[in-house]
């Protein structure tokens, strides 16, 4: 029902919370200053870029002309070499997408495709994560051939130079309980056990009530902890930048499609913070 409800909606643009080619290259170039942020948040290119001979820029120019010319009715072939250019390129979803426009029989490795890529794809389809069962599942109903990716780390650079005394800090905000807010979270685990349930569930997770619910138990509480150094409000600074930089992501994404409907598919906890820059245009 999530899904027919998306559909009907009729995005012209999937946006996702992954980080993007370009966001997980700094990362990595970077790395002292996002220690261990590339290797959770983003997948090697370097298998695909060794088959294509490429460098991950090559690869992102290459994808991004391709996509410009990339017919409706693709064939086979084509959604193949297409895949394998864009995990080079650092979209590994959007080579999900393509992967998940085959018929099974078709997802092998061939065109390129190692074995090992293939595999990726294949595990990255069958994935629970929101990417996969909703925008890779939509994106291939609505017949989109890539996904605009917006999520953003760079913002971790605040981590890195913020005191040790950070993650203690916000331990104590989490651990402070606030009845109002603890019912509202207790609510958002009832909505489980049909379809039907589940529509009305992600309806609450958007709802004032809940995004207000995740501002006081979390940014909002930690703005307000009386720390004599204010580091619960390195944290909210981090956040702050981080939307700031996401909802960027998203208006470029748009901004060479003047009118397009745009799917963002994020966190509930970015939801507050993205209606309120987005808001700004």
């Amino acid at each position: 029902l999530v899904l027919e409800r998306l559909e009907a909606f009729a995005p012209d643009i999937i946006a996702v919370e992954s980080i993007g080619g370009r966001g997980c290259d700094e990362l990595r170039r970077y790395a002292p200053l996002y220690e261990g942020v590339a290797d959770t948040y983003c997948r090697d290119p370097q298998p695909a870029l060794d088959v294509l001979g490429m460098s991950q820029p090559e690869a992102y120019m290459a994808a991004r002309t391709r996509l410009h010319e990339f017919p409706r009715s693709a064939s086979v072939s084509e959604r193949r070499s297409l895949a394998l250019l864009l995990i080079g390129a650092g979209e590994p979803w959007s080579a999900a997408l393509q992967w998940a426009q085959l018929d099974e029989g078709d997802r092998i490795a061939a065109d390129g495709l190692t074995e090992e890529l293939a595999g990726m794809l294949d595990r990255m389809v069958a994935s629970r994560n929101e990417n996969g069962v909703l925008a890779v599942a939509l994106g291939a109903r609505l017949g989109l051939d890539h996904l605009a990716t917006m999520d953003d780390h760079t913002a971790d650079s605040i981590y890195a130079f913020a005191p040790g005394t950070l993650g203690e800090t916000i331990q104590s905000v989490w651990a402070q309980s606030n009845p109002a807010v603890d019912g509202v979270f207790a609510e958002a685990r009832t909505y489980l056990g049909s379809p039907e349930r589940v529509l009305a569930g992600y309806r609450f997770l958007n709802s004032p009530r809940y995004q207000r619910a995740t501002i006081d138990a979390d940014f909002g509480l930690a703005a307000a902890t009386p720390d004599h150094d204010a580091v619960a409000r390195q944290y909210v600074s981090w956040y702050q930048t981080r939307n700031l930089r996401m909802v960027a992501n998203i208006v470029e994404a748009a901004g060479n499609e003047p009118g397009a409907r745009v799917l963002v598919i994020v966190g509930a906890s970015h939801k507050a913070y993205f209606d309120a820059y987005l808001d700004q245009m």
